[in-house]
């Protein structure tokens, strides 16, 4: 990150006693199975798409209308409109991208690679090679990444380090202008003091408990992207594989340890988002990646992901709290900001640790699963939740029930949650333990953003 050696150089990113050497494990976000094709996987993975905001549908062009229409949309966006919108969200994107390198403040965050604009801030960070595709979302498709940077000691650092790097590129025709206004701007402060820290005579040693956003780069064909560093798999993915070698369907994917660990490692990332003001709108699963290790403790790490283009995403099915639900009933979510708080976050985090807990999606085997308007009304209006299972300890039960009030101010802030966990967990007081020795007492708000 950034535009010298120093700034790039990173100091402690991740938890004390975390092993130098990873498990040679499926090295894709979200793969599930070496057998399952990538069109596979990615057919399979829509169920797990978010739900983005719709737009307001007055004040259409022609052109939009036509595109609307039930019976010519499919010929017209294919062979009328496609190449001039491309073309236009190209021209515009690279205003656009040229006018944010421009920020006095945060500029450098947004960087090419293999080429450099004309008239633009920066110089580009090195070469970029765009692999395979992987995964998609419906906003995004994420591609495997090589990245020869600028400086040859920067590149033998990555690769001492064994990072690696994918890309997340929104889809073509997609305009920049619109994605501006959902970059939050947590994640860009913490890039300009990041940058500062480290090239400070002393950089702190700082934990990492979030996904690894380097840049927001604007690929030659004008497509908009992040840089982000790869992780082994998504949390959900590895539900789904644990869950199919396992004999005994009554209990969860995990071992007691290792789902409080999970449980714990995520709301560390939920933490450092809330205390930079960044709302996630959408924690579940798939949207938190997983670092595996062979002989050390603890086996997996948590990084909670997808987070750093969230404004304008409404959530996934019924990870939402009850207050979106009922925005996007009444088709008002676009009226009321106010639903997607730390709180609605809260609540689809007691709906993350029951798929940790359990393997199970919220309601997957719900009598109502497929009655959707019956269920939102139950969750709404008679505080329908999922049945915990018996297996799981009075302690954890307490803790997912107070996430899932429907009483806001009922559900426990984050840090309460934290300590809820460090309270009743053994396995969590020992890596408590060793987050102190190793960044200090103040592990948890290393990297907190002063407001």
């Amino acid at each position: 990150m950034g535009n010298s050696c120093s700034y790039l150089r990173q100091s402690g990113e991740a938890p004390a006693n975390t092993p130098s050497n990873t498990k040679s494990t499926p090295n894709t976000i979200g793969e599930c199975s070496n057998s399952m094709s990538v069109e596979q996987q990615i057919e399979r993975s829509k169920v797990h798409w978010s739900t983005l905001a719709e737009q307001s549908s007055s004040g259409l062009g022609e052109e939009v209308q036509l595109q609307r229409h039930p019976t010519w949309r499919s010929f017209f966006n294919r062979f009328c409109m496609a190449d001039e919108e491309e073309g236009e969200a190209k021209k515009s994107n690279k205003q656009e991208f040229m006018e944010l390198q421009r920020h006095p403040t945060w500029g450098s965050f947004f960087q090419t690679f293999g080429y450099e604009i004309e008239n633009g801030r920066h110089i580009r960070q090195g070469e970029l090679v765009v692999g395979k595709k992987f995964a998609e979302g419906g906003q995004a498709e994420l591609f495997h990444a090589k990245v020869t940077w600028w400086y040859p000691e920067d590149n033998e650092m990555y690769e001492k380090e064994g990072v690696e790097f994918v890309v997340k590129v929104f889809k073509k025709g997609t305009f920049l202008r619109d994605l501006k206004s959902q970059l939050p701007h947590g994640l860009l402060q913490f890039h300009v003091e990041h940058m500062e820290d480290l090239e400070s005579p002393m950089p702190k040693v700082t934990p990492r408990y979030f996904c690894k956003v380097h840049r927001g780069i604007l690929l030659k064909n004008g497509q908009f992207a992040f840089l982000m560093q790869k992780e082994d798999f998504d949390l959900r993915s590895l539900i789904e594989r644990t869950m199919e070698s396992k004999s005994d369907g009554d209990y969860g994917p995990f071992s007691k340890d290792d789902g409080e660990i999970m449980m714990y490692f995520i709301a560390l990332g939920v933490e450092w988002l809330h205390n930079r003001d960044i709302i996630h709108r959408d924690l579940k699963a798939s949207n938190v990646l997983v670092k595996e290790y062979t002989s050390t403790w603890p086996k997996w790490l948590c990084f909670v992901a997808d987070y750093e283009c969230s404004i304008g995403v409404v959530g996934t099915g019924y990870f939402r709290a009850p207050e979106i639900l009922q925005a996007c009933k009444e088709k008002t979510i676009s009226q009321k900001p106010e639903v997607f708080s730390r709180a609605a976050d809260i609540y689809a985090y007691g709906m993350t640790c029951y798929e940790v807990l359990t393997g199970k999606l919220p309601f997957e085997d719900h009598p109502l699963h497929d009655q959707t308007s019956s269920m939102i009304d139950q969750v709404i209006n008679d505080d329908l939740r999922p049945e915990i299972p018996e297996h799981v300890e009075g302690w954890a039960r307490n803790l997912l029930n107070s996430c899932w009030q429907r009483d806001l101010r009922a559900r426990q802030s984050v840090g309460e949650v934290l300590d809820l966990l460090s309270t009743n967990s053994t396995s969590v007081k020992r890596l408590e333990e060793g987050l102190k020795e190793h960044f200090g007492e103040d592990f948890r708000y290393a990297s907190k953003h002063q407001l």
